[in-house]
């Protein structure tokens, strides 16, 4: 399964492409917030259900009606607030499910709540060693996370070259 830094690359990738372009002063917040809603999934790990329904098409709309509803700094409006952080947030249970997995149940419960059965698509992604005892503990995971970061990167800068375009087309027009 991606790092936090996987994570938070596959949902700056989807978030800048359907958040549209931000006000200048705004950009920061956005991106952080829109990161920060790719990494938030795993934060199950506190409660000892990694992997359950929080890493699920359910807990993504739900994070998605939250953020709308609280007019969190990611679109211009409430329906593209939605879609951004919806979209962001199911980035993370579908990188997962790209991920080795070797923990058991193997998978995501991806389509929860219709169904809590795990899925694991393939391994395009290194799993994260939790094993910190483990004399290549460091080694590996910084390895892990640099794939991740050749396999995710390019689709990250794409969109953010791609929002930054469109902001400043929009700023031209005003």
């Amino acid at each position: 399964m991606p790092s936090p830094v996987g994570h938070a690359l596959g949902a700056l990738a989807v978030g800048w492409m359907v958040a549209g372009p931000a006000p200048r002063g705004a950009r920061l917040a956005q991106g952080l917030w829109i990161g920060a809603l790719g990494v938030a999934a795993d934060l199950d790990l506190l409660i000892g259900r990694h992997s359950m329904e929080t890493h699920s098409v359910g807990a993504a709309v739900i994070a998605g009606a939250i953020a709308a509803a609280c007019r969190l700094p990611l679109a211009s409006t409430r329906t593209r607030t939605f879609l951004t952080a919806t979209l962001a947030w199911l980035t993370h249970p579908l990188l997962d499910a790209l991920g080795a997995d070797t923990s058991v149940p193997l998978g995501v419960m991806l389509f929860w709540p219709v169904s809590t059965d795990h899925v694991l698509i393939a391994r395009v992604f290194d799993g994260i060693s939790r094993q910190w005892w483990r004399e290549d503990f460091v080694r590996h995971n910084l390895l892990a996370a640099l794939r991740e970061v050749m396999r995710i990167g390019p689709f990250t800068l794409v969109a953010w070259i791609v929002a930054r375009r469109a902001a400043r087309s929009r700023s031209a027009r005003e």
